[in-house]
């Protein structure tokens, strides 16, 4: 046979010109493949043009034949010259594309140049190809990727060569068809052997066929006895070979793999091969830590998958990439389906549709064997297009909808994947985004997911112009919460910080920015809370698997729901929502995350977690069954210290049984401690089929009412007050201590005098004079702020020690301060404040923006503690955490004086 190949992979000369600029630079030497962003720290925010070069030596008996340059991808336009001259150029950076250089080769010598132009999106520098109107991705987000990014090589063949093999399969009947496209047309009579082998390697398939000369393409067909299917839990890979031959001899050959798989939607639900499927899947951005877009090897990918899976996902979401091939090699061996997108660029013009366009129908012909690829989104969020007021936008997307559904009828098409304000116009699936803080934005999480379940009128546009069956799946394509990363773990081999700890400070006010995290958790007397960093960062993580546990419990309740996608598989630079971090490692909850994100998951549910003794338990149970086939009879065990057991019945694939509500009767204690509830369901074998668990705060009934006499100045206030129990007194100055909702000149006159006091505030204002006018303490919404933490997660904690050593958990403030969690923080408190005076704060991101939520202040001669925790918004006593968290404000509020070390009198004060 003629084909052979010499990769040019490796070290290649390159010179870094700038935006557009002509002048040479500096030559240095650069890997190929990897973006030049990974491999200069003065260029890891720049594109621009850069130039590549090197050299290889063709062998002579090359030369009988066509030699070809191939790219697997380049970002984002490449010139390429050989010997000197131009043999072509290529716009797009995310297909593979090549040249045919023979006739520019001298003895046989390749002087090799790319020039590679990154467009930055001055139109002065780029005029035909701003940044803006080329498919680009997450480029806009994470920073540009620039230069060739995927392997080269050289390759001998015939003129008339293999360059396109697409296979469908059927799995009911085993028909196969593989679509070959030439070089150019045939130039002679040409025999084709086509063969097909099974998951085991045996030949399952042969077929001869006379091929004419002239023919452009052409179409081959076999059929594969007892077709085996693919799926995530049995990936069968078949393997096609096409042999061209000519006398005899085998001139060409061309080889890919495929399977036999099967994706529909029915009545609302998604089928897999025939059978029920419920998704559980991940966005992947598809980065890693030191080539960003390049995968380091294979096995690297592989590894990634692998933790995907033992995480109980069945499927990743490529987010708005098309990826390394080794990508949906390695989905394909290794059991993972991928939901797939078109690169979104910045804006909409006829340019910029017209190289989406291009680039859908590149990505569908070179990945579209792959059966790990079960659906193709073309628009991300509305990115790039105007769909909520552009009805010329709403018309392209539907056609372009219509063309993709002919083009590659085996798959599921998403015509945009949409956030608020945005919507579908006509798509297999009715997803939609949501991101909610929790605990904090729980009731908002829930009536999402039932809105979602219940077909919200949100789905699909309400310009009349939406067409919809009424009956496609209902999923949630992204939702998910932040848990940082142990930033020694993302160093490289010499010990340095990734270069993207620089970045990200141009996002939500500099919450994204990492650099620094370590000396912000000092500077702030965070050690004072969780003993040390290291203790930080697993609260950080456990926060991240406890909410995304809520939600995901929640969408399981609801049969309607056919699946959801969480934001995300790994890190991604400063974005730290990952299941893993930017190098792959696990979160503390790696172990346990999968008997949430199973096919059969049990969901019991509480309205609160914090009860007092002797209080009745109720919790609502419900078994999820996502797995293809029924669930037979079984057991549900509930353990603890009240542990009973029921029968469960018959459970149909894709349905929620409920199994009513189930009751305890919590015992009594003297000391507030969590309590755990486990749950089992057990086949009739004894197996194990799922488990979950849920956590409670007990705490003791107050024996006796506090000590304390209380006054307030608002006459709801001191109702509230004795029904907690406490001693009313006849006036703000026979208090104990004085609550207040709200900041005024007589209760700063009575703590300055000598007063104690609580303040409640319910309204933004300011805590001048308590605070100086120049530290400009205020208490402050957070609704509209980056202090809401719904998308980069806010992490809020309460120093468990003095009079709040009665709340059990901690430090951070989860579901048992469900009822309490603040709307209002207060913003202005500083460092020395963080010390000790500080009880209860919250940060967002990578430890910024840090905001009280409990603080104590001596002012004058009296003290006062502020505190947003709502905690008169339930009857007196109904919720144990408001009561216990009133009583320890209270508490400290009735200190009497800040603890101050003796001092000898100086010699002047004595005389």
């Amino acid at each position: 046979m003629n084909k052979a190949r010499i990769s040019l992979d490796g070290m290649w000369e390159f010179q870094y010109l700038g935006g557009g600029a002509s002048a040479r630079a500096e030559r240095r030497s650069i890997v190929v493949p990897s973006p030049w962003q990974a491999q200069f720290p003065d260029l890891s925010m720049r594109g621009g043009v850069g130039v590549y070069r090197r050299s290889v030596d063709v062998p002579a008996d090359w030369l009988s034949q066509r030699i070809f340059v191939h790219f697997g991808a380049v970002f984002h336009i490449a010139h390429v010259f050989v010997n000197g001259a131009l043999v072509g150029s290529h716009v797009g950076g995310f297909l593979p594309f090549y040249f045919d250089i023979t006739d520019r080769l001298v003895e046989g010598r390749a002087e090799i140049e790319v020039r590679v132009e990154s467009p930055t999106d001055d139109p002065a520098e780029f005029p035909h190809t701003p940044f803006a109107e080329m498919p680009f991705g997450k480029q806009s987000w994470y920073g540009p990727l620039s230069g060739i990014w995927q392997s080269v090589y050289l390759e001998r063949n015939i003129p008339d060569r293999l360059t396109c093999l697409r296979v469908r399969a059927d799995l009911d009947s085993g028909d196969i068809a593989a679509l070959l496209h030439y070089e150019r047309a045939l130039c002679a009579r040409t025999e084709a052997l086509l063969e097909v082998f099974g998951p085991q390697g045996e030949c399952v398939a042969s077929t001869k066929t006379e091929l004419a000369c002239g023919a452009e393409h052409t179409t081959l067909r076999a059929q594969a006895p007892n077709p085996q299917a693919w799926s995530p839990d049995a990936p069968n890979l078949y393997r096609l070979r096409v042999q061209l031959m000519r006398d005899g001899v085998i001139i060409d050959e061309k080889e890919t793999t495929f399977g036999f798989r099967k994706i529909e939607t029915r009545d609302g639900k998604l089928y897999l091969n025939d059978k029920p499927f419920y998704l559980r899947a991940a966005l992947d951005q598809d980065y890693y830590p030191d080539t960003i877009c390049t995968p380091p090897s294979l096995a690297f990918i592989e590894d990634r998958f692998r933790k995907a899976k033992a995480l109980g996902l069945n499927a990743l979401r490529c987010h708005i990439k098309a990826p390394d091939p080794r990508y949906y090699e390695a989905a394909d061996r290794l059991g993972l389906l991928v939901w797939a997108e078109l690169p979104n660029g910045g804006y909409s013009t006829e340019r910029s549709r017209e190289r989406k366009e291009t680039t859908l129908k590149g990505i569908i012909d070179r990945d579209g064997n792959h059966p790990s690829i079960f659906c193709w989104t073309l628009i991300n969020e509305n990115w790039g297009v105007d769909l909520v007021h552009d009805a010329k936008h709403r018309a392209w997307l539907r056609r372009l909808y219509l063309w993709l559904k002919a083009y590659d009828p085996t798959r599921l098409v998403v015509d945009n994947s949409p956030l608020a304000p945005s919507f579908h116009v006509q798509s297999d699936l009715a997803d939609y985004h949501f991101y909610a803080a929790i605990p904090d934005s729980r009731h908002d999480w829930d009536r999402f997911v039932d809105a979602l379940a219940d077909r919200g009128d949100w789905l699909f546009s309400p310009e009349g112009d939406a067409v919809t069956t009424g009956k496609e799946p209902l999923l949630c394509s992204e939702f998910g919460n932040w848990g940082l990363p142990d930033p020694e773990k993302l160093n490289d081999a010499l010990g340095r910080e990734p270069w993207w700890f620089e970045t990200g400070h141009d996002w939500g006010e500099g919450v994204m920015y990492p650099h620094g995290v370590l000396n912000r958790f000092h500077d702030w007397s965070l050690d004072r809370v969780f003993g040390s960093f290291e203790g930080f960062i697993e609260a950080t993580q456990w926060q991240q698997f406890r909410a995304l546990k809520y939600e995901i419990e929640a969408m399981r309740r609801r049969a309607e729901i056919s699946g959801y996608v969480i934001t995300e598989l790994t890190d991604c630079h400063w974005e730290s929502n990952g299941l893993l971090d930017m190098r792959s490692n696990t979160r503390a909850f790696h172990d346990v995350f999968h008997t949430i994100n199973a096919d059969t998951v049990i969901v019991p549910r509480l309205e609160r977690a914090a009860f007092w003794s002797g209080e009745t338990l109720q919790v609502p149970v419900r078994i999820a069954h996502g797995g293809s086939d029924a669930l037979d009879p079984g057991t549900l065990e509930i353990l603890s210290d009240w542990s009973q057991t029921m029968p469960t019945p018959r459970i149909e694939a894709g349905t929620v049984a409920d199994m009513g509500v189930i009751s305890f009767e919590l015992p009594q204690v003297d000391k507030s401690s969590m309590r755990r509830v486990s749950f089992h369901l057990r086949a009739a074998n004894g197996e194990i089929v799922a488990s979950n668990d849920i956590e409670v705060a007990l705490h003791p009934v107050r024996a006796t009412p506090p000590a304390l006499s209380l006054w307030s100045p608002e006459p709801d206030v001191r109702v509230r007050l004795q029904a907690f129990g406490y001693r009313l007194a006849t006036g703000m100055n026979d208090a104990d201590v004085v609550v207040a909702l709200r900041n005024t000149s007589d209760l700063a006159d009575h703590v300055r005098t000598g007063g104690r006091a609580v303040l409640l505030p319910e309204d933004e204002g300011t805590l001048t004079p308590f605070f100086p006018h120049w530290q400009n303490v205020k208490v402050v919404a957070r609704d509209g702020t980056l202090w809401r933490g719904d998308w980069a997660s806010s992490f809020a904690w309460l120093r468990r020690r003095g009079p709040f050593r009665g709340l059990p958990g901690g430090p951070m403030i989860d579901q048992t301060f469900d009822r309490v969690i603040p709307t209002h923080v207060i913003s202005g408190c500083n460092l020395l404040d963080f010390h000790a005076r500080v009880h209860a704060a919250l940060a967002v991101g990578w430890i910024h923006k840090p905001v009280g939520l409990a603080v104590e202040r001596f002012y004058g001669e009296g003290h006062i503690v502020i505190s947003t925790f709502r905690l008169l918004r339930d009857p007196a006593g109904a919720d144990p955490t408001a009561t216990v968290l009133f009583d320890a404000l209270v508490a400290m509020a009735a200190k009497k004086s800040e603890t101050t070390p003796a001092v000898e009198p100086t010699k002047l004060e004595s005389a």
